[in-house]
Parts: structure tokens; C-alpha cells; sequence
């Protein structure tokens, strides 16, 4: 009989698999065992014919993009992982439904507070009056690179999160937030595989949107493409947004997976009576912890919610630096954080802690 990994390449003659392919270099901390399989997909249809036939076979999955917000154990991950470029653009006919933003729970926090830069409320501003548009994209599109293509064509409205390092899949998983707007403002539908591995259109108002939360962190299905509104806005106003928010955010540590943690909750903020919700701060400021050090894995002294890579660093070192935080803030302050990242490859005793109470 042939093996599983014959089988999936046999059915998927026009896709490149390898085995044991590291995926430390797929990560933006450079930290990561091998995938078992691995391949990388260039478009939506692709992606789908791969997820389809490994579904049959019920191959374990997991889908990187820019590989952002998600450590992978040193043992690497079992199954097919599947780098995710699909990054198709088009642009649709039909009108964007009428509906309200939903109100949602805002707890970010700028990386500085640089008096000689301009900060977010100095640069947002309201173009929902201007004409809307609907943009169909691929789920492994590049964020950054889709702003830029986006402002280019006239089209605006995810100027807002400029360098976010992530896929767009990954941005609307996390519903990433930009200043002080969600991505969810700008998701008409998506298109899913769902567990059944058909495809499914699904509203935005489907998505249970909420603080860095989707339907996605429950539901098994995997992100195809996804439906953007969008604007045909003033081009020159967004390019200057994109500038002046990328030199603010140039401060912000590299070699890392960005905030580790949620920031608290504003009832949390008033129980521990601090100035900002912003878990960065907690960290250094309330525990002292910023410098700290687990092997070559650091909590940032430029940001204390970052955990970089210092030269190099294991899956292993980073994730006891991620416990020996919250136990401190369990511990000390009463509080249970949430993770912002992803954890692929360990076992459920080794993110125990997380759930601990």
C-alpha cells in the first residue's frame, strides 16, 4: 500500500511536497522544528485541491502564512503543514452590504509614546462617505504587500494596519486591530473549506468577531479567500498614513511573534489602578521583568509584551519565558492572561499552565 505522503502527492501532481522542511525559516522568531510534509500553495484553487485530498486521507493540517503569532515546538509538527501564498486580487461588481461595525472591546496600546512622532488619533480619520468597493483576495495574501497594491490601484481602507506582519488569513482569524479599527470593519465574507471540505460563503456578521477573536479559533475551517470592503478614497491621504505609521511602529522589536498576551481588560486595569491596559507596561513596570532572560529567548526592553530572539533561541526557552509571565501576573497580581499567539507542535501538558487556575 502507499504511503499517505505518495498518496497526497500523487493526487496533488501540480504541488511540490518535501519532507522534514524547517520551519524555523517560515517563522518571524526563526524558531521551529520540521514539518513531517510540507508544501507551499500559490493560489486559492490550489489550496483548495490540497486540503481536499488531505481531508480525505484525514492528514492532520496546519496552515502557515507569514508564521507571525505562532511558535512550533522544537519537534516540529506532524501531518502536512501547508505555506499559504494564495494572493489573488479582484475586483467584484456588486455592492457592499449596508451594516454597522460591531462594537468591540479596545485594549491596544502603542509601541511608543514618542512625543516627536505622530500618533494614532492624529492620523485616523472617516472615509466612510467616499465610494465603497469590493475586493476579493486570496487567504495567504501578504498584508503589507496588499495594503501597498491596494493604495496603488486607489483603493483604501486597510491602511490602518500598515506593518502588521501577517497573511490575511491571519489577520482575520486574530481580528487584528490597527489603531483604533478591527480588520473585521473591512471584511464583507469569506470563502471556507469547511470539516465536510466543501465550500462555504460566509457574512461577516457569521464570524463572531471579537477582541483578537474569530469563529476560526473553534471551527475547524480553513480560510479560501476572503471579501474585502473597501474604498476608492483619497490615495494620497492613505500613502501618508501608511508612512507616518510605519516610523511609528518602527520601534517595535523584531525577531519576535509579536504581543505574546492580550492586553487586560479595562475592569482589570482599575482593579490594579493603572494608567493603560497595556500588558507591555504590566510587564515591566508591575513585575520588573523586561531584560529577563531564558536561554537566548528575552522579554524586550524596547517592549515589554515581546519575547525576542535574541541569536538563537529554542521553541523550549521561549515558552518557559512565556510561563514563568503568567504564573507572575497569576500569581501576584490575580490575573489570568490570555495568549495573542498561536502554539503548534506541543502536547496539552506543556500548555497546561495556560488554563491553569
Amino acid at each position: 500500500m502507499l504511503s499517505w505522503k505518495t498518496q497526497l502527492a500523487q493526487a496533488c501532481p501540480d504541488t511540490t511536497f518535501s519532507e522534514q522542511e524547517s520551519l524555523a525559516h517560515h517563522t518571524t522568531v526563526g524558531i521551529g522544528g520540521p514539518a513531517e510534509f510540507f508544501c507551499t500553495v500559490k493560489t486559492s484553487k490550489e489550496l483548495a485541491a490540497v486540503l481536499k485530498a488531505a481531508m480525505l486521507q484525514s492528514i492532520p493540517i496546519t496552515i502557515l502564512g507569514w508564521g507571525a503569532n505562532t511558535l512550533i515546538a522544537d519537534r516540529g509538527i506532524q501531518g502536512l503543514v501547508i505555506k499559504n501564498m494564495a494572493s489573488e486580487i479582484t475586483i467584484l461588481s456588486q455592492e457592499p452590504t449596508k451594516s454597522s461595525p460591531l462594537a468591540i472591546d479596545a485594549r491596544w496600546k502603542a509601541a511608543t509614546t514618542d512625543s516627536n512622532m505622530p500618533q494614532f488619533h492624529e492620523l485616523d480619520y472617516d472615509e466612510s462617505e467616499a465610494e465603497s468597493v469590493l475586493v476579493e483576495v486570496g487567504s495567504g495574501a501578504s498584508l503589507p504587500v496588499l495594503i501597498q497594491q491596494l493604495v496603488r490601484q486607489g483603493l483604501t481602507g486597510l491602511q490602518w494596519f500598515t506593518k502588521i506582519p501577517a497573511s490575511l488569513a491571519g489577520a482575520v482569524v486574530n481580528n487584528i486591530h490597527g489603531g483604533t479599527h478591527y480588520i473585521s470593519e473591512y471584511i464583507e465574507s469569506v470563502t471556507v473549506l469547511n470539516s465536510k471540505g466543501e465550500m462555504q460563503v460566509l457574512p461577516a456578521d457569521q464570524l463572531e468577531f471579537a477582541y483578537d477573536y474569530s469563529r476560526f479559533h473553534h471551527s475547524g475551517e480553513f480560510l479560501l479567500s476572503v471579501v474585502l470592503k473597501l474604498y476608492r478614497g483619497d490615495q494620497a491621504r492613505a500613502q501618508q498614513v501608511i508612512t507616518d505609521w510605519s516610523r511609528q511602529k518602527q520601534k517595535q522589536p523584531a525577531r519576535s511573534l509579536g504581543c505574546v498576551f492580550q492586553n487586560i481588560s479595562a475592569s482589570e486595569q482599575a482593579q490594579l489602578s493603572l494608567p493603560t491596559p497595556s500588558i507591555g507596561y504590566l510587564i515591566d513596570k508591575k513585575l520588573n521583568l523586561a531584560g529577563m532572560k531564558i536561554g537566548d529567548a528575552e522579554i524586550s526592553t524596547l517592549h515589554a509584551a515581546f519575547i525576542v530572539n535574541t541569536k538563537a533561541a529554542t521553541a523550549a526557552d521561549y515558552l518557559e519565558l512565556i510561563k514563568h509571565i503568567h504564573t507572575q501576573v497569576r500569581t501576584k497580581l490575580g490575573i489570568v492572561l490570555k495568549p495573542e499567539i498561536f502554539f503548534k507542535g506541543f502536547t496539552k501538558e506543556e500548555l497546561n499552565f495556560l488554563t491553569e487556575l
